[in-house]
């Protein structure tokens, strides 16, 4: 397991990554529908039909979600938005993890 699977399981497995998408909605404005394609988009990937397949919605239908969605977060690819999703959530990460080493509690991507 390389060092960007390991990254990309460590956040998107982590309460702060979901927490994440709430405030990622609220920001951008975006409806419920845009943040699910948008949650898909990140962690699966895959192809337009594949995602479309998984939301059971039209082809047409997921182009003008994710049209939407870079229209809102002023993105013009899959790939920044996708880097947007990383960045922003990774910084929410480390910022809770030394938020809990400071309290010397115990981390919370230990707690079940």
């Amino acid at each position: 397991m390389n060092l960007a699977m390991i990254l990309n399981r460590l956040i998107v497995e982590s309460p702060v990554f979901n927490a994440y998408f709430n405030t990622f909605k609220e920001r951008f404005c975006l409806t419920r529908r845009e943040n699910e394609v948008l949650r898909l988009l990140t962690v699966c990937g895959g192809n337009n039909r594949e995602l479309s397949e998984q939301l059971h919605i039209a082809e047409k239908t997921l182009k003008n979600h994710i049209a939407n969605i870079k229209f809102k977060t002023r993105t013009h690819s899959i790939r920044e938005l996708q880097a947007l999703v990383y960045r922003d959530s990774l910084v929410l990460l480390l910022v809770n993890i030394f938020k809990n080493e400071e309290n010397k509690s115990e981390p919370f991507y230990l707690q079940r």
